[in-house]
C-alpha cells in the first residue's frame, strides 16, 4: 500500500483479525472483479470486506434498532462475525455448504471464519463466488427475518449459474465460465 493511502477501517480490520499482510488484503478485493460478473454481487462482497454492513450491532449503536440482538438466534451481538459464522443458524447452513462442497469437489473441507469472509487464495474460483453467495443468502434472510435455508439457497447457486452462463454467452467468455462452474456442471450432468 502506498504512503499517501490510508487503508480503510476494512483492510485494517482484516489484517488484526485474520493476521493478513497488507498483500492478501488487497488480494482479497482486487480478487471480487474476476469472482462475478454481477455488479451486486461484487458490490456486496466489497462491503463484507471493507466492514461496512448495518447489522444489528451496528444499528443499535445510531439508535435505529432497539437492541443489537442476532436476527436469527437473539442469543448474541449481531456483528458481522457472528452473523454470517458464529450464530448458531449460520453455523447449520455452514455445515450443509462444507457438505455441498464436498459433494461438487470430493474435497472433506473444515472451512473457518476467514475462509468464509475473504475467501481462500489456493482455492478455485467457484468456491470463493459461492462463499460469496452463501453470504449474500445469510444477508438476505437476515433482511426478512427468516432463518437461512439451504434448499432457498441451492437455487440461489442455480439461478446465478444461469445468469453467469448468460452473460459468458453474450460477452464470448464461454471458456472462462466453464473453468470456473466446471464443478458444478458435473454435478448437474450428474443429477440431471
Amino acid at each position: 500500500m502506498s504512503e499517501k493511502a490510508k487503508p480503510s477501517r476494512g483492510f485494517k480490520k482484516l489484517k488484526e483479525d485474520f493476521d493478513l499482510d497488507d498483500s492478501s488484503v488487497a488480494n482479497a478485493f482486487l480478487n471480487i472483479k474476476s469472482l462475478s460478473s454481477e455488479t451486486f454481487i461484487r458490490s456486496f462482497q466489497f462491503k463484507i470486506l471493507g466492514d461496512i454492513t448495518f447489522t444489528n450491532y451496528r444499528l443499535a449503536k445510531i439508535g435505529y434498532v432497539p437492541n443489537d440482538l442476532c436476527t436469527f438466534c437473539e442469543a448474541g451481538s449481531e456483528t458481522a462475525h457472528h452473523l454470517f459464522y458464529e450464530c448458531s443458524f449460520s453455523n447449520l447452513f455452514w455445515k450443509h455448504f462444507e457438505n455441498f462442497w464436498y459433494t461438487l469437489s470430493g474435497q472433506r473441507e473444515d472451512f473457518t471464519l476467514k475462509d468464509f469472509l475473504v475467501g481462500r487464495d489456493e482455492e478455485c474460483d467457484l468456491l470463493n463466488y459461492l462463499f460469496i453467495l452463501a453470504k449474500l443468502h445469510i444477508w438476505t434472510c437476515h433482511k426478512h427475518s427468516v432463518t437461512p435455508n439451504f434448499r432457498v439457497f441451492m437455487g440461489l447457486v442455480d439461478v446465478k449459474y444461469r445468469t453467469e452462463m448468460y452473460i459468458a454467452a453474450k460477452n464470448n467468455r464461454r471458456g472462462k465460465f466453464q473453468a470456473i462452474w466446471q464443478l458444478y456442471i458435473n454435478a448437474r450432468e450428474l443429477v440431471g
